[in-house]
């Protein structure tokens, strides 16, 4: 549903990437008929952000993990802008809590703005946050309306019958990662394959419905998986793409997906096998879940969810 007011957003991030969840973002925010005026994160000063202000009736942040693109002073950009009465709001997707950058909460400027929105609602994470009293709201990942679809399988190019995506080099925090792909190309061969940049390649956009649509299962992880309230976008990005997800057993947004007992990969194995031999089942799940993701969790959702937040719709 689109809002009845349209708003002229200005939003501060890496746009360049064409797949970067700013540009998912964006396209989602103009979907419901708002402008969105993009600022290169590592191109924009904050007199720049300043002058804008007048012309905006929201200014949104997505924050790059790299040094070279810290704008000098943006805390300062939205004191003023919250002293004029324009809200800023700033979201991600990542986990802090648990792992190095989790000194940065708190100091780097994501945690400035007025309205923080995040997918890590986890125990330890609320408690942080509340110690620093942040206005902070636990907003769900999701997947770009525009890709959510089913798409025909291209087993010729995608032959494997069970595949993940994403770095096998993780956070050193999180050593689960490699033991995880390491496991799943020592059980099951040739039958596995890896996608990303320390695998065969990473896949993007409507290829990447096209691997899901290939594979029978993909198998799914989540950052310190066993406990509640992260969830990562990969379950989302999968289902909401078309594919067949085995997730770790956290909170699944409500999704009767298939789960594991994390980090139990004997259980993985069980589960693995269990949905390989049952075809028909195993596609009836798939579709139910793409259809849930397709209407309740695209990134069209989350933008209208904050909207409806800052600008007291749901108040």
């Amino acid at each position: 549903m689109e809002s009845k007011k349209k708003l002229t957003l200005g939003f501060i991030g890496n746009f360049i990437p064409p797949f970067s969840t700013e540009n998912e973002r964006k396209w989602s925010f103009e979907k419901l008929g708002h402008t969105v005026i993009e600022f290169q994160e590592n191109r924009t000063s904050a007199q720049q952000l300043i002058s804008a202000m007048r012309t905006l009736d929201m200014l949104v942040y997505s924050h790059t993990h790299d040094p070279s693109y810290v704008i000098k002073d943006l805390k300062n950009v939205f004191a003023i802008y919250k002293a004029n009465g324009v809200p800023t709001v700033s979201a991600h997707l990542d986990r802090w809590v648990g792992l190095e950058r989790v000194k940065d909460v708190g100091q780097e400027a994501t945690w400035f703005t007025e309205y923080i929105f995040m997918a890590d609602g986890s125990p330890e994470a609320i408690e942080l946050y509340e110690s620093l009293g942040l206005n902070w709201y636990y907003l769900q990942p999701g997947v770009v309306e525009r890709e959510c679809y089913m798409a025909e399988p291209s087993k010729a190019k995608y032959p494997h019958e069970i595949i993940f995506t994403g770095s096998k080099g993780y956070h050193p925090e999180y050593p689960y990662r490699r033991e995880l792909i390491d496991f799943l190309y020592k059980t099951y061969g040739k039958r596995f394959a890896h996608y990303g940049n320390d695998g065969l390649g990473v896949v993007r956009q409507g290829a990447l419905n096209s691997l899901y649509a290939s594979a029978k299962i993909v198998i799914g992880d989540s950052c310190f998986g066993g406990k509640k309230d992260y969830v990562s976008d990969r379950l989302t990005e999968v289902v909401g793409r078309g594919g067949f997800i085995i997730t770790p057993d956290i909170e699944t947004l409500g999704l009767p997906v298939a789960t594991y007992k994390h980090p139990d990969l004997q259980d993985l194995k069980n589960k693995i096998d269990y949905w390989l031999e049952h075809d028909e089942e195993r596609k009836e799940l798939q579709q139910l879940c793409h259809e849930i993701v397709k209407k309740e969790h695209t990134y069209t959702n989350r933008a209208e969810q904050i909207l409806n937040i800052v600008f007291n719709e749901d108040k």
